[in-house]
This record gives structure tokens, C-alpha cells and sequence, in this order.
């Protein structure tokens, strides 16, 4: 396969910042390996798409390398999709270079072609809670999962973090296991005598393994990345572990369960749970203050003041109304924002307003919420909360 084709694990906006035009955004629907050929058929036709497009505004010598990489594309097409089955494939192409993203939630039959990627659909890749960590405990095992929308992995633990549970607590970890949770501890207590009773020795022993896996998580397992991490645990090793954690973003809410008595479907189905009520908590805390926030100029619902706000590099929050599309753009140097009319049906052919604000607020860290049009201030469709 050609060096030019990119699959990618995380946005990165400043990958696409100067990519020259023209470039082309595809988002293809996936259908697994049982519609594969269907998948093949659609994306063709997409890229017919794409090629109408380029010739009413280019000349073909513009375009002649993104054309080959579209075939290169289509001719891998099931590798590069992966086997998965209800979600998409974001193909983002330029004649230098192609980026692709397999996502877990479906996106498209879509086309763009213009001086930018479109990229408003891998929004939700991009919100809080879209990559995310499990750390399953007990009282005398851990397991560190990484997951996403649509899968969970296990993360392996380092060789030298296993060298040192195996000194601290050889009954639990001999060598032979990869991931601390299959011994039990509990099983192999230590010979203690007096007046301890069995509960007691359990509990002391949990508390030492709880300071080790705590220890391992903060400074190996988490160090270097701001992801959400939720515990999943029986609701009295909840109380002990949140009791001494020093984990950064360990979220308040966790699951109730022991993760080792759990299907990979339902655990999925409690994170992403968790996940949705975090988001929301934390768009209703924004949100709580925009009227106040507003009304002493630190908020505002107007499009053209958000486009200079945002070139001021001063927007905390970004909200967008789900399923809005605002025919239109802004010039990210001045903050002058353009309108189009509507298209026939409503149609997007692009560039689209919303796109263009997601792309300068992540630029500068700023938080982006997708929220169902009730919940965002004004009718706009927009609205933007301030750092001052």
C-alpha cells in the first residue's frame, strides 16, 4: 500500500491546517465483512461523487493525484475498513496525502470537496468521554482496560511494574499471569496470628494491594494523557480505593459491579452510560452560568461574535445544536463570517459554518458539547461560552 495513506488512532486538527486544496471528505457507512461488497459499491459511487465535484471546479492536473489515491483506497477498501460493522470511515484526501479514521458510530453517505476537510462528523471522536480507561479492582486483583465507543482492550502492564508485584505480593502474581487478575490473593492469606481476625488480615491486605495499584496507574498507566478513568468495583472497594486514589480525572460515578463478573457488551454499555452522564454534568455546569456570563459580555449566541471570539483565542466552550447545519464559513485570521442560502431540500454541499467554528475551537483547547437544540441558548444553533 502506497506511504501516502494514513489510518489514524487521533485527531490531530494540525495535521489539516495546510493541506493545499483541493481536498475531498468522505464518510462511508460500514457494513462488516458480510457487506463488504456493498460497502465497495457505495463508496465507488462516492467517489464518483468527489470527481463531479472536482471537475466543475478544477482542472484535472489540480486533481490527478487525489484521484489516484482514491483508487489506491477503493482497492483496499475492506483492509482499511477493518471488518467493522455499524460504523463508519472517514477518508479525508488530499493530492499529497490520505487520513483515515475508522469510527464507532455511523456517519455519512457524505461527500465535501472544497479548501477544507470537512470534519463536524468526527466530532463525537473529539468530545469528552470518546477514548476512555477501566480500571477493574477487587480486593486483591486489578485489570487496566482502554475503551472507545465501540471496543475494549486490555492495556498489558510493563515489565518492570510486573517485576515489582511479583516481589510485593508473589501469592498474587508469580510470573505466569499478564495481567494480575487471575490469582486470588484472598486464597493464600499470610500466616497471621493473635487476636486479627480473618476480616481483619483481608482488609489490611487490600488496603497495601489498593497503595500498589494506585501507584502503578498514576505514575505508568495514566502519566502523559488527561482520559476519563472510571472504577469499576463492588461498592465497598469503591469507598476504600476513592479513599487514598491520587489518579488524575478518576471520575465520581463508577460502576457498582466486579468487572470480572461482567460481559464485554454490558461493560461496554455501563461506560458509555457513565460517560453520557458525566458529558451532560458537565455541559449543565457550563451552562447553568451562560445567562449570567452573557449578560457581562462573556458569552454570546450571536454567530459573527463567536467568530471573533474565536480569533481572539478566548472561547472556553463551543455548543452546537445536533443535526444543525449553518451553510457558511468564517476567515480564521479576521473572524469575518459568511452566510450562504440554503440549498434545494437542504442538501449539504458545503462549507458549513459549524465546521469551521469546531476546527478553531479545538485549535485552542476549547471544550465542544453536540447538544440536542433545546439545550443550546438562543436559535442560533451556536453559542459560546468565554475564558474572560
Amino acid at each position: 500500500m502506497e506511504d501516502g495513506i494514513s489510518t489514524l488512532a487521533n485527531f490531530d486538527s494540525a495535521l489539516f491546517e495546510h493541506a493545499n486544496p483541493p481536498l475531498a471528505s468522505i464518510y462511508l457507512p460500514l457494513h462488516g465483512r458480510a457487506g463488504a461488497e456493498e460497502d465497495r459499491v457505495q463508496f465507488k459511487n462516492l467517489v464518483e461523487e468527489v470527481r463531479s465535484k472536482l471537475a466543475q471546479e478544477y482542472e484535472h492536473r489540480e486533481h490527478a493525484n487525489l484521484d489516484g489515491r482514491l483508487d489506491e483506497v477503493a482497492m483496499h477498501l475492506e483492509d482499511l475498513a477493518g471488518g467493522a460493522s455499524g460504523g463508519s470511515l472517514a477518508v479525508l484526501a488530499s493530492n499529497d496525502q490520505v487520513y483515515l479514521y475508522r469510527m464507532d458510530y455511523a456517519a455519512g453517505p457524505l461527500v465535501f470537496v472544497g479548501e477544507r476537510f470537512y470534519t463536524r462528523p468526527l466530532l463525537r471522536e473529539l468530545q469528552f468521554g470518546s477514548r476512555y480507561f477501566l480500571l477493574g479492582l477487587s480486593a486483591d486483583r486489578f485489570a487496566f482496560v482502554r475503551g472507545d465507543f465501540g471496543s475494549l482492550d486490555r492495556v498489558e502492564l510493563p515489565a518492570d511494574v510486573l517485576d515489582e508485584f511479583s516481589e510485593e505480593f508473589p501469592l498474587v502474581y508469580d510470573g505466569h499471569e499478564g495481567a494480575l487478575d487471575y490469582s486470588s490473593l484472598e486464597n493464600h492469606l499470610p500466616p497471621y496470628h493473635g487476636y486479627k481476625s480473618r476480616k481483619e488480615v483481608r482488609k489490611e491486605e487490600a488496603g497495601k494491594f489498593f497503595q500498589h495499584v494506585n501507584e502503578v496507574v498514576t505514575d505508568h498507566l495514566v502519566r502523559g494523557t488527561d482520559l476519563p478513568v472510571i472504577l469499576v468495583s463492588l461498592p465497598e472497594h469503591q469507598t476504600a480505593f476513592r479513599r487514598i486514589s491520587t489518579i488524575p480525572h478518576l471520575l465520581d460515578e463508577g460502576i457498582e459491579k466486579d468487572i470480572g463478573g461482567l460481559e464485554a457488551p454490558e461493560l461496554l454499555d455501563a461506560a458509555k452510560g457513565v460517560l453520557e452522564r458525566e458529558r451532560a454534568a458537565r455541559a449543565g455546569r457550563l451552562l447553568n452560568g451562560f445567562g449570567d456570563a452573557e449578560a457581562h459580555n462573556r458569552a454570546t449566541t450571536d454567530l459573527e461574535t463567536i467568530g471573533l471570539a474565536l480569533v481572539e483565542r478566548k472561547v472556553r466552550a463551543l455548543f452546537l445544536a445536533e443535526g444543525a447545519y449553518i451553510p457558511g464559513g468564517f476567515n480564521d485570521k479576521t473572524g469575518e463570517v459568511y452566510l450562504f442560502e440554503r440549498e434545494p431540500h437542504g442538501r449539504f454541499q458545503g462549507p458549513e459554518l459549524a465546521d469551521g467554528f469546531v476546527r478553531a475551537a479545538l485549535a485552542q483547547d476549547a471544550e465542544v458539547y453536540e447538544l440536542p437544540p433545546e439545550n443550546v441558548p438562543g436559535d442560533s444553533g451556536i453559542a459560546a461560552l468565554y475564558r474572560y
